[in-house]
């Protein structure tokens, strides 16, 4: 009896450190997405701003050019 129980817990502790690895290489994998779904963000924000920026400097040479015109009496 006592052997069936020992060897019992050896397979339930077994299941468990199979398990353990498993969800170890998972969290790994998840924190590797992670990491490069945040890389590929802060790429996007740097991005968004540049586009940002050059809308910006678009929109004032644009209204100077409007302001030109608009003091030509044509």
């Amino acid at each position: 009896m006592a052997l069936e129980s020992l060897k019992l817990l050896e397979a339930k502790i077994n299941g468990f450190l199979i398990r353990h690895e498993q969800v170890r290489n998972e969290r790994e994998d998840l924190l590797a997405r992670l990491s490069e779904r945040e890389r590929a963000y802060a790429a996007l924000l740097g991005r968004l701003q540049q586009y940002e920026q050059e809308r910006n400097e678009i929109r004032e040479r644009l209204e100077k050019i409007l302001n030109r015109f608009a003091g030509l009496d044509v």
